[in-house]
């Protein structure tokens, strides 16, 4: 290992775990998983998704906290101890996933809104909400507790937060899946979400939404899960990311059987896309008993799970400054901080009265298929070409472990499977785009 022996580190594999899901569990599982599902045919999804998670996402996951561990450093220096040359691309993977955070913080904060206005049983339609400046204020706050939680370190910040948030999360998931499996239409939302059309196995669009859905999901491909796995000292990396992979699917899972039933009670259209959470589940809360308290729990759950991701983006970028500038953590938190609020201005402006658009489209969502998803590919082809093919292969199975021939599979997914599937992915993401 070459890392800093002051480095800062995880108190427990515990809390590295929690912070690990926590930056898995976000809003792609709460909001994207479920309408991604629901526009793909329901139950035929998740076949292709389980496949992608445990041969693309786990693997990749893998190598993330393989390299961070083993250099003990964040994403620019780790990469540069692999080779010199590498110190650009390790640059491009930090400035994806801070583009990526400047837009995600926007939709954490109109989440932090939508539980605010349930809270105060005030709901507000979503154009009404976007009208004015309004959400400017919801993006500085939610911006503000994600400065706050980085600043404060790994063990009193990023860690502690995790061990409170992510027990929370789960005990209101739990609780709104009791009571949506209760409700008048909860056996047709579960037939639609679990009882798989096997003919839409054959449409290659479904597959590669399922990859694309991995991807986003389990937060790899960002140098999050490098940074963290840098933090940590010793453990199993696989049975680790088995654990984290697994919670982050569950808790997909789960979110699905919280809004398909409530959807279809609601006699309203389950593949209904972005719309899903901001216009179609408020006005399924409204409408029915408890509807208040319900959506208040609802989003504020999607809220902790967008927090915990944010935070985690955000470490990114501050640990490579960190380690590659020598800033403390409070000045380099401030600096990115700062240049990621800025950066997403742009982005929150398009969803109030200024609706700021590049050719007819708003900004954010033009960030979010230029970042989060071309990008994101991007990145996770550079952290899979580089680990895979540049870094000593000693140095990565000294890491993960296990016996010879776990460890030819192992090398032969990161080198040859993962940047394929990547590769395709993004080949059909740009065609569909052009279509």
């Amino acid at each position: 290992m070459t890392g800093n022996t002051g480095r800062e580190r995880w108190s427990s594999t515990l809390g590295f775990i929690l912070a690990s899901i926590g930056s898995a569990v976000g809003i792609g599982n709460v909001w994207r998983f479920p309408y991604i599902v629901g526009a793909n045919g329901g139950g035929a999804f998740l076949i292709p998704y389980l496949i992608s998670v445990l041969l693309f996402g786990l693997p990749l996951m893998v190598l993330e906290f393989a390299i961070g561990r083993n250099t003990g450093t964040s994403v620019v220096t780790a990469f540069r101890s692999i080779q010199g040359r590498f110190s650009f691309a390790g640059l491009a993977v930090v400035a994806i996933a801070s583009l990526v955070l400047s837009y995600y913080l926007v939709i954490t904060s109109w989440v932090l809104a939508y539980a605010l206005f349930f809270a105060l049983n005030r709901p507000v339609d979503f154009g009404a909400f976007t009208g004015p400046y309004l959400p400017l204020i919801f993006f500085l706050l939610s911006g503000i507790a994600v400065f706050l939680t980085v600043r404060s370190g790994v063990r009193e910040g990023i860690e502690k937060v995790s061990r409170v948030l992510i027990p929370v999360l789960v005990v209101i998931l739990l609780f709104l899946v009791v009571f949506a499996l209760t409700q008048a239409g909860a056996m047709d939302g579960i037939g639609f979400y679990l009882s798989p059309d096997y003919s839409r196995l054959a449409d290659p669009t479904v597959w590669t939404a399922a990859f694309g859905q991995a991807f986003f999901s389990l937060s790899v491909g960002m140098g999050v899960m490098l940074t963290y796995g840098s933090y940590l000292e010793g453990g199993d990396l696989f049975r680790n990311a088995s654990v984290i992979a697994v919670a982050d699917m569950l808790i997909a899972i789960l979110a699905g059987l919280v809004i398909f039933p409530l959807v279809f009670t609601a006699g309203l259209d389950p593949a209904a896309g972005v719309n899903l959470t901001f216009i179609t589940l408020p006005a399924v809360f409204t409408g029915m008993r408890f509807g208040m308290v319900l959506g208040a729990l609802f989003f504020a759950m999607l809220f902790t799970a967008a927090l915990t991701s944010a935070v985690s983006m955000l470490e990114v970028p501050v640990a490579a400054m960190m380690d590659s500038r020598g800033y403390s953590r409070k000045r380099a938190t401030l600096l990115v901080f700062g240049v990621i609020m800025l950066l997403g201005l742009p982005s929150a402006l398009s969803y109030t009265a200024l609706e700021l658009e590049l050719l007819g489209t708003p900004l954010l969502d033009l960030n979010d298929y230029l970042f989060g998803t071309i990008g994101l590919i991007v990145a996770g082809l550079i952290i899979s070409i580089v680990g895979g093919w540049y870094m000593d292969r000693a140095r990565v199975c000294t890491e993960i472990g296990g016996c010879g021939w776990q460890q030819k599979i192992y090398m032969a997914l990161i080198r040859y499977c993962v940047p394929t599937i990547l590769l395709i992915t993004l080949i059909a993401s740009l065609l569909q785009a052009a279509g």
